[in-house]
């Protein structure tokens, strides 16, 4: 995904310097935020996601996370404490999966609340201190996701995983004793592979895959196109 002499190309650290450092400081600023990467199968969306372990690989949600907590341990402002919490899950042929807690094979259920909107109930919320906690949690929940080989990718992300930190700010005013609160969701999607069933020769499991996926991502493009206008 990276060339020289293709300017249509970008490295990893350029991609993250563009679309995820922005929204960083949003959060910071107390904003809701949310990156997701749609295409189709073999296009790089969980390579600019997620990426590689090898160096100037990573991608943006650990990118993001790194400097998430180099922002926090640089903060001498005594008064401001933090806590981040996250969440990984996948949706999986309409079923949403929690990959930090496999054991858990139910289909957990989506709620609505009526202050803060859809979420999903009994999904594992982790309490971390450090980018390592975050990377060893990162990498436990992309050891559970689904994963199989087609015709025109021999790792394809079968399902949508959605990658959730929960960032909150609290600020101690010693004059008057009273604290407040600023708490920010960072939503970080990898979207499965958009895909024709012909091109990726699927069948049989891989095509009712393939139909599940198609079917959640053209209601989204509804969804676009319904707020586009």
């Amino acid at each position: 995904h990276t060339s020289t002499e293709d300017p249509c190309f970008a490295s990893q650290n350029r991609v993250y310097n563009d679309i995820g450092k922005e929204m960083l400081l949003h959060a910071f600023e107390g904003y809701n935020v949310c990156i997701f990467a749609y295409g189709q199968t073999g296009a790089g969306k969980s390579y600019t996601m997620m990426g590689k372990q090898e160096e100037n690989q990573a991608g943006i949600i650990p990118q993001l996370c790194e400097e998430l907590f180099e922002k926090i341990n640089d903060n001498s402002n005594e008064e401001m404490s933090y806590s981040v919490e996250v969440s990984y899950m996948e949706i999986y042929c309409e079923r949403v999966r929690d990959l930090l807690n496999p054991k858990n094979k139910g289909n957990l259920r989506v709620r609505e609340h009526p202050l803060l909107g859809p979420y999903v109930e009994d999904l594992s919320k982790l309490a971390v201190t450090s980018y390592t906690d975050i990377a060893d949690l990162m990498d436990a929940g992309n050891k559970a996701r689904t994963v199989a080989a087609t015709n025109m990718n021999e790792t394809s992300s079968r399902s949508h995983a959605v990658f959730t930190i929960v960032f909150t700010q609290k600020k101690h005013d010693a004059e008057t004793n009273l604290s407040t609160e600023k708490v920010s969701k960072i939503s970080l999607v990898d979207l499965a592979g958009s895909e024709r069933a012909d091109s990726t020769g699927a069948k049989g499991t891989r095509l009712k895959e393939g139909a599940n996926i198609n079917k959640s991502l053209t209601t989204l493009g509804k969804v676009i196109s319904a707020l586009a206008e």
